[in-house]
């Protein structure tokens, strides 16, 4: 995100069940993956895009999720820097749709690191009708992109003469998780950005900036 001009949200496409829309991962001082989870209403709504899927509220996620945080993080350096704003955040605001919490947390996370990119969204751009490569192609096109920054799973997918032939450069990126300390003995990698925050406040962007290299 903060190697580019411009981020695209992809909050029309089809939402996936177990995946890291609705919940990621977080680790306690003793080493344990655990993960912090929003539920969402799915029965009958398989093909349901992201931006159309609704939070459970049913359920005391809330609590649940901030006492997890609050149980693995408490002793971490730069707990008592953030925890209070993220649990208003999470706390105290009803959200409806699963979208509207992610954006917050987008934005939370954003702030904090010191990100100012802007941010559009793919629900609000006319590329329903696209996929794969040709729906990224189509994104750039919209956007006026000359540049499009992708990671190693577009190599599956993405046709790269397509974009050479619409003057738009693909740019590479190799990216590996850095290492940080943490509250375990042992690094464990894949984490929230939380992890990262909590842990090493203000330095965070430059760990993540030190991990990431470019395949011009």
């Amino acid at each position: 995100m903060t190697l580019s001009d411009l981020y695209v949200i992809f909050d029309h496409v089809q939402f996936k069940k177990r995946y890291f829309e609705n919940r990621n991962q977080v680790v306690s001082p003793k080493g344990e993956i655990s993960y912090i989870r929003v539920p969402v209403l799915t029965k009958g709504k398989e093909a349901q895009a992201l931006h159309e899927v609704k939070i459970d509220n049913t359920q005391k996620w809330n609590d649940k999720m901030l006492k997890k945080i609050r149980h693995f993080y408490s002793k971490a350096p730069y707990f008592r820097k953030y925890f209070d704003e993220l649990a208003e955040l999470i706390a105290y605001r009803k959200y409806v749709y699963l979208i509207d919490l992610n954006i917050k947390l987008i934005d939370f996370f954003r702030k904090h690191l010191g990100i100012s990119v802007p941010m559009v969204s793919s629900s609000q751009m006319n590329v329903k009708n696209y996929t794969g490569s040709d729906l990224i192609m189509r994104i750039c096109l919209l956007n006026k992109a000359d540049i499009y920054l992708c990671g190693a799973s577009g190599i599956d997918y993405i046709r790269a003469d397509d974009f050479c032939r619409n003057g738009i450069q693909i740019k590479w990126l190799n990216y590996s998780t850095p290492a940080y300390s943490q509250l375990c003995d042992k690094f464990v990698p894949n984490m929230s950005t939380l992890d990262l925050l909590f842990n090493r406040g203000n330095e965070s962007l430059n760990v993540l900036m030190n991990s990431v290299k470019r395949k011009d």
